[in-house]
């Protein structure tokens, strides 16, 4: 190379005049002076030595001119709009931003520009790299793109001292991934993905921890959750559980995350659950290791108290049930969907000590005997309603309720229906009778709380021709899996008069396809019977299982059209209904019509009531005497004539 001229603009002696006037031009030269360094050190060749030169001189009067400093935005626009300038003027600029922004050329700019950082590699990096690049099916093309990028993270912390994956901390990986430059967002990403796929196949063999494979994914999107922005209450919680969390370690918990992953997949979720499950459980993730913290539901729970208040929509919502499935399963090894998490307290429990610790005794023993949830959330919900009356009274003890407390409730006490009133007083008085046999208040207090509804006899409502014709024509044109569903589960309740709860239970094992019947262990009364299957409803759930229903494990006929394709609630019944009969809105709009329809045709057709009772799964025919009076032809036949009855009739009326 020739010895570079010795004249260079930055070394002249009227710079000490322009330096007082041009106050940043001080550091314009020092930046220009370094480049041609950095330069001169690699071994430039002469022709791109003096581009690089002749390039930086002419912006440089190019600023005194204008009266401008030294931007980045200045330069580029000079660049523009005075080319076309030699093919090494760019870099020479790009050169010179990086002494501005960061005191030394990036990478991505550096001479030459092509860099063999496999070949500096040392032990163990080099051979680490190797055996990662045996575990990818890549082209050979694909493999030397990711030889490149993983070399050259290695290299950087080979070159920062680190000898081993155990010394990779944050704050090494955070101080390569700021100064590592790229020409393109998807040069970016693709360097960065490298990174934190290396990282965590480090991760896998224990040589470091999972966190830091996940920290280049997170940060280039900028959803790195630090302790800072969390308010200071939430880092009290956290902290209070810090200790508590150690038993449960964070890499602990990322064993279990591919086990979760694996099972939550199998149940077929779409890719959009499937994301959001593998995103949040390795977010927070990132977040525990990040700050030394164990597994704990409850530090997980204000992990997402941030995602809550800046979501501008429900879903949080699909991570909370994650955090919550991914709770469950750590308890049970399985990930069990049908399982329903409640996550905000229950009222009762902001109650006083005084009434709370009955009410929770009351509760156990109303759970130990055996009651399902929905009416244990309705004694629940009753009591603690009266409860809440009696502090509002001033009431400071169950010794001093009196007669005139209940009446007062009763009288105050609002609800939409006298039914639904009465259902509220039959589980306050059994609240009642409790305390009495604890004797927290006289006994016979309970009879002060009066029941509000009479006996009475409700007219039987049934589905009309029309009806009945309009379900047979959709079962004709039934096509998708939620028609095909529909139309099996109406002629199961019309043909055969099986109850919602009976229907969603079905299993292929109550089917009896050569003998045409259906076995059925009916929920309400646990008494089984055993139904002739009429040939349009065997064919109808043929068709729905052969076109609609989807392909899982589940047990029974009935199932889910999305995934997890499980247990249907009887719920689904009354949706069949509703959707091939949208016009229908009359009391009795339920799907028990459909087994009221079927008990009213089999007495018309002259069936007995014993069979009908039998056909229905009755003990006994007193329930059956309902449907007799929506026969017209017998019911001709019932009146007495006016004059058996003493009744006379003059001028066309009864006298």
């Amino acid at each position: 190379m020739a010895r570079p001229r010795r004249d260079l603009f930055y070394e002249r002696e009227c710079n000490e005049k322009l330096y007082i006037t041009h106050k940043w031009l001080a550091i314009y030269d020092s930046n220009c002076r370094n480049v041609i360094n950095y330069l001169v050190q690699r071994g430039v060749g002469i022709t791109l030595y003096y581009c690089t030169v002749r390039c930086l001189e002419k912006l440089r009067v190019f600023l005194i001119e204008s009266g401008q400093s030294y931007t980045t935005d200045v330069a580029g626009q000079w660049f523009r709009d005075t080319g076309p300038y030699p093919k090494g003027s760019l870099s020479a600029l790009l050169r010179l931003d990086d002494f501005f922004r960061y005191g030394n050329v990036q990478p991505i700019n550096a001479f030459p520009a092509i860099v063999s950082h496999y070949a500096s590699l040392c032990e163990p990096w080099k051979d680490l790299l190797d055996d990662y690049l045996s575990t990818l099916d890549q082209k050979e093309r694909s493999l030397t793109q990711v030889r490149n990028c993983a070399a050259r993270f290695l290299h950087s912390i080979q070159s920062n001292g680190i000898t081993n994956p155990s010394e990779i901390t944050f704050q090494v990986l955070e101080s390569y991934i700021k100064d590592d430059a790229h020409k393109s967002h998807n040069s970016d990403a693709k360097y960065t993905y490298v990174i934190g796929d290396i990282l965590l196949f480090m991760a896998s063999k224990g040589m470091c921890s999972h966190g830091l494979g996940w920290y280049p994914y997170f940060r280039m999107h900028g959803n790195v959750l630090l302790m800072q922005d969390l308010s200071q209450e939430q880092i009290c919680r956290i902290e209070a559980l810090r200790n508590e969390s150690q038993t449960f370690p964070s890499e602990k918990y990322a064993d279990l995350i591919p086990g979760f992953l694996e099972c939550f997949y199998s149940l077929g979720y779409s890719g959009t659950p499937c994301k959001v499950a593998k995103s949040t459980l390795n977010h927070l993730l990132l977040f525990l290791e990040m700050h030394g913290l164990g597994y704990n539901r409850e530090i997980a729970s204000v992990y997402l108290e941030p995602e809550i208040l800046i979501s501008k929509g429900t879903g949080w919502k699909q991570k909370r049930r994650i955090l919550d499935l991914f709770e469950l399963y750590t308890k049970e090894g399985d990930v069990i969907p049908q399982v329903i998490f409640r996550n905000q307290p229950y009222r009762c429990n902001s109650l006083p000590e005084w009434c709370r610790k009955t009410l929770e005794d009351f509760l156990k023993l109303k759970t130990k005997e055996g009651w399902e949830p929905s009416t244990l959330s309705m004694y629940r919900s009753s009591t603690t309603r009266f409860c809440f009356f009696l502090v509002k009274q001033h009431v400071n003890s169950f010794s001093d309720i009196t007669v005139e407390h209940i009446k007062m409730f009763n009288q105050t006490d609002q609800h939409m229906t006298i039914e639904g009133k009465n259902a509220y007083n039959v589980r306050i008085r059994r609240f009642l009778l409790f305390l009495e046999r604890r004797n927290l208040i006289p006994y016979g207090m309970s009879f002060s709380l009066a029941c509000t509804v009479a006996l009475k006899e409700n007219v039987v409502i049934t589905l009309s021709e029309d009806e009945k014709a309009g379900i047979e024509q959709a079962g004709k044109q039934a096509s998708t899996s939620t028609e095909l569903r529909s139309h099996a589960i109406l002629l199961l309740g019309l043909k055969m008069g099986l109850r919602s709860s009976d229907i969603v239970k079905l299993t292929f094992q109550d089917i009896n396809w050569k003998q045409q019947t259906i076995r059925v262990m009916q929920q309400k009364t646990r008494h089984e019977i055993e139904l002739p299957m009429p040939t349009d409803v065997g064919n109808a759930i043929y068709l729905y299982i052969k076109n609609g229903r989807p392909e899982t494990a589940c047990h029974s006929v009935f199932v889910k059209v999305r995934v997890p394709y499980d247990l249907l609630s009887p719920a689904a019944c009354r949706y069949a209904l509703t959707h091939t009969l949208p016009d229908r809105n009359c009391p009795g709009s339920g799907f028990h019509v459909t087994r009221k329809t079927f008990a009213t045709e089999q007495l018309q057709r002259n069936v007995g009531q014993g069979i009908v009772a039998d056909l229905l799964g009755h003990r006994g025919t007193a329930s059956v005497s309902c449907y007799l009076n929506l026969d017209p032809d017998r019911m001709r036949l019932c009146p007495i004539s006016l004059e058996e009855a003493n009744l006379t009739m003059e001028g066309r009326r009864y006298d």
